[in-house]
């Protein structure tokens, strides 16, 4: 047999269980052939097989981001952009908001993400009365970068029926003045309702996922795991199959059945359709049910057992009891699901692990990788209940890089076991990384980045006792992605018979230096045997 297309003259990183390093790898078909030496690989050559020699580059497994929020990443390209680099302060932000809303229809959404009060010149939140002077012809939301926090304008806070004597939802913060009237702040909960009225159309939808999967392909994203969106579950699962069968969303989903509107209902609806975990195909596949437990690291509104170091007062924001979580939880394993949850703080893990446990005690089963997303503040003891009741973390250690400062303020000596990836390491436990972008970008190289050194943006040390080599890293990225998805058998290495997922760097990742690990490119990515992006600036393929 023959191969299609053969790397060689490279630094092929295989991630298989004896992690080996060879100079080649053979694609035939959607298939890796084989992995080995060029001369190895060469005989597997004929007059029709392409030859790309990497020239001492990286090639390894396409990346598998195991938590990140496809629908959200794509419907954010088409608002207004609060991270774009002429943004400075309130009113960059106000003029851009003016210039959309001019170019939309009077009474449709106008929509601003990537707000962070901390990365602009006045410090603070736009207030509702500044938003009504952009227009008070169309409803217009800024939406915090964590996606737990938003701000609105009076037309918005109107179509969502929030007014100055709306209580406050469960898990959530309808914020008001001294004088009892609304700032347009909405935390949590109250944030996530605001949703059920400015959902995005089916049509948005669409071009937003075509729009997110080709930017996490140029990012040598070859699967993801897609955490939920805003708006309706069933009809945003609905369009992301049209889009995968009409070949627009390129990337392997593995779907959470998990909303940021409406979590339960969602899963109470899948439950009760009897669509299970693993129902699909290599393309597009139902993952675990998901449910919010607590807020954002950065709010900071995650559940903590002890208070905020910025605040003695603050433990931050629980979305559900203990009996309620374990309800609908314990319905959705009892039927088969994969289970998993949003949990930053510790009390928030530590009532995922019990809910866990009291679902297997109930109704024991074997190899269910039962996940935690996130798993902020895992101390060790939650740590050793982690190990002993077989679940899969999610971190994302690129928090640490962008977030870190902000960890040191709110969480202090604590951020030693945030997202802590030498520990799970080292007692076994499975670690899949993720972005959780857009909260962050979408970059897995800024993720293995952040976990090799563990220093923020600024440069401080966060944790450094956290630190994993580079291969430690990758694994994590690509092979325990696929274990989180039970996909492990045909992706997440390069070994023969595994499809054909990969990406090219633009150089040797194991000789670069650890310090400039993030300003690694990718050359190429591969998904299912097919070329679909190739760096047009790099060198030549």
């Amino acid at each position: 047999m023959k191969a299609d297309i053969i790397l060689r003259n490279g630094e092929v990183i295989t991630v298989d269980p004896a992690n080996q390093i060879h100079e080649a790898v053979a694609v035939k078909d959607n298939k890796i052939l084989a992995t080995g030496t060029n001369g190895e690989i060469d005989d597997l050559s004929d007059d029709k097989t392409q030859v790309i020699d990497l020239k001492g580059r990286s090639c390894l497994p396409g990346f598998v981001d195991a938590h990140l929020h496809l629908t959200i990443y794509g419907t954010n390209l088409l608002g207004v952009s609060c991270i774009a680099p002429h943004i400075h302060s309130l009113q960059d932000i106000f003029a851009d908001l003016k210039e959309k809303a001019a170019a939309t229809k009077k009474g449709e959404w106008v929509r601003a993400w990537g707000f962070n009060e901390h990365e602009i010149e006045e410090d603070r939140f736009p207030t509702r009365e500044e938003l009504d002077l952009v227009s008070t012809d169309h409803p217009i939301v800024i939406i915090r970068g964590c996606n737990h926090t938003s701000i609105a304008n009076s037309k918005a806070l109107e179509l969502a029926g929030i007014h100055n004597q709306s209580d406050d939802p469960p898990g959530g913060l309808i914020e008001k003045d001294g004088f009892g009237r609304l700032t347009g702040k909405l935390i949590e909960t109250a944030h996530m309702n605001l949703f059920k009225v400015a959902a995005f159309n089916k049509t948005e939808l669409k071009e937003a996922m075509k729009l997110a999967s080709d930017e996490f392909v140029k990012a040598g994203i070859t699967s993801i795991h897609d955490a939920g969106g805003y708006g309706s579950g069933p009809e945003i699962l609905s369009v992301m199959e049209e889009g995968i069968n009409a070949g627009e969303i390129k990337v392997r989903v593995y779907a959470m059945i998990g909303s940021l509107t409406d979590s339960t209902s969602f899963i109470r609806t899948m439950v009760d359709a009897g669509i299970v975990t693993g129902t699909g195909d290599e393309r597009f596949k139902i993952g675990p049910a998901k449910l919010f437990t607590d807020g954002s690291s950065t709010g900071p509104t995650i559940a903590t057992r002890e208070p905020y170091t910025s605040d003695p007062e603050d433990y931050g924001i629980q979305y559900f009891s203990q009996p309620e979580l374990n309800t609908i939880l314990g319905e959705a394993h009892d039927k088969g699901y994969q289970l998993t949850a949003h949990a930053q703080g510790d009390r928030a893990i530590e009532m995922v692990l019990d809910c866990i446990e009291h679902a297997l005690a109930k109704n024991p089963r074997a190899n269910h990788r039962h996940r935690i997303e996130h798993a902020g503040i895992a101390s060790r003891d939650l740590q050793k209940r982690m190990n002993e009741l077989d679940v899969v973390i999610v971190p994302n250690p690129a928090f640490m890089y962008v977030n870190g400062d902000a960890y040191l303020k709110h969480y202090g000596k604590r951020v030693e076991v945030m997202y802590p990836a030498r520990d799970y390491i080292d007692a076994g436990i499975p670690s899949a990384f993720a972005s959780d972008s857009p909260v962050v970008s979408c970059d897995p190289l800024l993720g293995i980045h952040a976990a090799v050194n563990r220093k923020s943006r600024s440069g401080q040390a966060v944790g450094t006792a956290q630190q994993v080599e580079i291969l430690e890293a990758i694994r994590a990225y690509t092979y325990y992605g696929a274990y989180a998805s039970f996909d492990e058998k045909v992706k997440g290495s390069l070994e023969a018979g595994k499809f054909a997922d990969l990406v090219v760097l633009n150089e040797s990742i194991l000789s670069a230096d650890k310090e400039k690990i993030k300003d690694i490119q990718v050359d190429m990515t591969m998904i299912n045997g097919e070329v679909l992006y190739e760096n047009l600036f790099a060198h030549s393929l």
